[in-house]
């Protein structure tokens, strides 16, 4: 396509990086939940965050707006609808994330609920884990097999 988003054949190692280290961030962030670590919980949301929106916008625009944009020129309805999906489902998890981060860091330290933290944390954990699977199996090739 000539004009509009561009393809970028690092752009999947890439965001599988940003992964690698969301997942790493985020191991942490558990750690210091389990440990009922305050100040640590604290300082390792902010790192989580600075991982996590800069890669929620990289994909947002440069992966899914390219596939959009290429599944609708192309006529494919069906890939269309699933890219649409895909943005859908991933902002709410983002939102989530995104919710769940600023929550705490606007907790006094004394007063975060670390078993409801906990149980935050699983779902989030678990939620992101099946969505960097799907990418990474599903979306991600699909996107280098347009290149």
């Amino acid at each position: 396509m000539v004009s509009g988003i561009q393809h970028h054949s690092t752009l999947v190692t890439q965001l599988v990086g940003d992964h690698r280290q969301l997942l790493e961030s985020f191991g942490v962030l558990k750690k210091t939940a389990e440990a009922n670590d305050a100040t640590g919980f604290k300082r390792e949301l902010q790192g989580f965050k600075a991982l996590l929106i800069p890669h929620l916008l990289e994909e947002a625009v440069r992966l899914y707006t390219f596939l959009r944009q290429e599944f609708k020129t192309r006529g494919d309805a069906g890939s269309y609808q699933l890219v649409n999906d895909y943005k859908s489902e991933m902002k709410g998890i983002g939102d989530a994330a995104v919710h769940f981060v600023d929550t705490y860091s606007a907790t006094a330290e004394d007063a975060i609920d670390f078993q409801e933290a906990r149980a935050s944390l699983h779902e989030i954990g678990r939620l992101l884990g099946d969505r960097i699977r799907r990418e990474e199996t599903e979306l991600y090739p699909l996107y280098q097999s347009l290149h």
